[in-house]
C-alpha cells in the first residue's frame, strides 16, 4: 500500500505505518492458512446458474454450427430476422456472450439484456440502452464509434436521436456488420402489455431491419414469434427460427474432462458416459453435476470419481438445482392452472413407468403437447417418456416424497 498516494503527510505516515504492517501480516497469515487447508483440493471450475462469459472461454464448449449458420446468413445478405429459441438453461445467453470470439472481425455482435428494467421502462430508455450497448461492445472489439448522446437527449424524440446516431456510427463501421442480440426478448412484449412501451417500437425495429443494411437482429428467448402473439409475427415477416437444445456428446465430454487448464479430476471408466446419459448433454445439468462431483471429490479427499461419489453428486445436484427442477414443474407443465395440474399428473405417471391415458381429456392433451413442445417429454414409437433422465429421477423422488 502506498500511503503517500492516500494524501497522508509524513508525520501521519509514520503514525499509521505500524498499523498497516500489522494488518498486512494478519492477511498474510490468513492466506497461508487457507492455502494449507486447500492443499490437495480439486479446483472447481464449473459454473452453475450464471451464463458463461467470454473470459471463461475454456468453459464454453460447442455451438460452432450455430455461429457458422448466423455468419453465413449475414454474409449472404438475405436479411432475415433470426430467432434463437430453446428451453431455459440450455446455454443461449452463454452463446451470445461468446459470439465475439466465434465470429470473423467484420461481424460485430452486440449484446442487449432485455431483462434490464433500465431498457424496458420506456422507448427513450430502450433507444439509449441500444446505443450504449452498440458503443460499448464495439469498443471492446476494437471499433470506436461516436460518443452516445446523453440520456436527456432521448426523452423528447427517442427514435430520431437513435437514427441520427446510427447514421453517424455506421459510417465508421465501413464494411462491418452489426448483429444486435436482444436476449430475453419476450420482455419487450411484457413492457408493451404494461404500457411502458408502445407498439411504435415494433414499427421502429421493422424500419431498422428494412432500411439499415449493416444492422442484423437476433432475438433470443424461450418461445418463437408465432407463440408469443400476432404483434410479433405480423411485424417481422422474414424470420428464421433456430432452436438450441443440447450439446453434442463430444462437446459435453470435453466440458467434463477439460473445463480448465488446471483441472486434474479424473473419472472411472463409464462415469463420463453415465453423466452424459443422465443429463442428455444439457449444459446447465452438465455444469451442475460437474460442480457436485468436484465437491464430492474434495469431501472424500480423492482425485477420482467412482460410482459412489457420482451417486452423492446426483443427490447434491437435486438440492442445488432445485430452482431449475421446480421451474420445469411449475412453469413448463402447461399454460393454464388446469393444464399445469394435468401436466404434473402426467409427469408423475411417466416417472412411475406408466403411460398417459389414451382417452385423455382436452386439458390433459394440451398439457402433453405443451411439454412436448418445451422438451420436457418426448414421444418415441407412440410411447412417451422424459427427454432428460435426471429430470425423471427428480420427479420420481417427488412422487415418493
Amino acid at each position: 500500500m502506498q500511503l503517500p498516494g492516500l494524501g497522508l503527510k509524513p508525520p501521519e505516515i509514520k503514525r499509521w505505518q505500524p498499523v498497516i504492517t500489522r494488518w498486512q501480516r494478519v492477511i498474510e497469515l490468513e492466506l497461508e492458512e487457507q492455502k494449507k487447508q486447500s492443499q490437495g483440493e480439486q479446483l472447481n471450475p464449473f459454473q452453475v446458474g450464471n451464463p458463461v462469459r467470454i473470459n471463461r472461454d475454456r468453459l464454453f464448449k460447442g455451438r460452432r454450427k450455430f455461429a457458422d449458420d448466423i455468419v453465413r446468413r449475414i454474409l449472404n445478405r438475405d436479411r432475415p430476422t433470426l430467432i434463437l429459441y430453446g428451453p431455459r438453461r440450455c446455454g443461449k445467453t452463454s452463446f451470445l456472450y461468446n459470439l465475439p470470439r466465434m465470429f470473423p472481425s467484420d461481424v460485430l455482435p452486440i449484446f442487449l439484456d432485455m431483462q434490464s428494467a433500465a431498457i424496458t421502462s420506456s422507448e427513450a430508455d430502450f433507444c439509449q440502452g441500444l446505443v450504449r450497448a452498440i458503443y460499448k461492445d464495439s469498443k471492446s472489439q476494437g471499433v470506436l464509434l461516436p460518443t452516445p448522446p446523453k440520456r436527456n437527449q432521448f426523452q423528447e424524440s427517442p427514435y430520431t436521436v437513435l437514427e441520427d446516431w446510427l447514421d453517424e456510427a455506421l459510417e465508421k463501421l465501413e464494411d462491418r456488420q452489426l448483429l444486435l442480440n436482444l436476449d430475453e426478448f419476450e420482455k419487450i412484449g411484457t413492457a408493451i402489455n404494461e404500457k411502458q412501451i408502445s407498439l411504435r417500437l415494433f414499427d421502429e425495429l421493422r424500419h431498422l431491419i428494412q432500411h439499415y443494411d449493416q444492422l442484423w437482429f437476433l432475438f433470443s428467448g424461450v418461445k418463437t414469434l408465432k407463440e408469443i402473439g400476432p404483434n410479433w409475427s405480423s411485424y417481422f415477416i422474414s424470420v428464421v427460427p433456430m432452436e438450441m437444445l443440447y450439446l453434442e456428446p463430444e462437446e459435453a465430454r470435453e466440458l467434463l474432462l477439460d473445463p480448465d487448464p488446471d483441472f486434474t479430476l479424473r473419472y472411472n471408466e463409464g462415469i463420463v458416459e453415465e453423466v452424459l446419459k443422465l443429463t442428455r448433454c444439457q449444459p446447465y445439468l452438465l455444469q451442475l453435476l460437474g460442480a457436485a462431483m468436484v465437491t464430492q471429490a474434495n469431501l472424500h479427499h480423492t482425485d477420482t470419481i467412482t460410482p459412489e461419489p457420482l451417486k452423492a453428486a446426483i443427490e447434491d445436484g437435486f438440492i442445488k438445482g432445485e430452482p431449475y427442477f421446480t421451474n420445469i414443474w411449475t412453469e413448463f407443465t402447461g399454460e393454464s392452472e388446469e393444464e399445469i395440474l394435468a401436466g404434473q399428473s402426467l409427469l408423475l405417471k411417466l416417472a412411475k413407468g406408466e403411460q398417459p391415458n389414451k382417452n385423455r381429456d382436452d386439458i390433459s392433451e394440451k398439457a402433453l403437447q405443451y411439454m412436448l413442445r418445451h422438451h420436457i417429454i418426448e414421444e418415441i414409437d407412440s410411447l412417451y417418456d422424459f427427454e432428460i433422465l435426471l429430470v425423471k429421477m427428480w420427479v420420481k423422488q417427488r412422487a415418493n416424497a
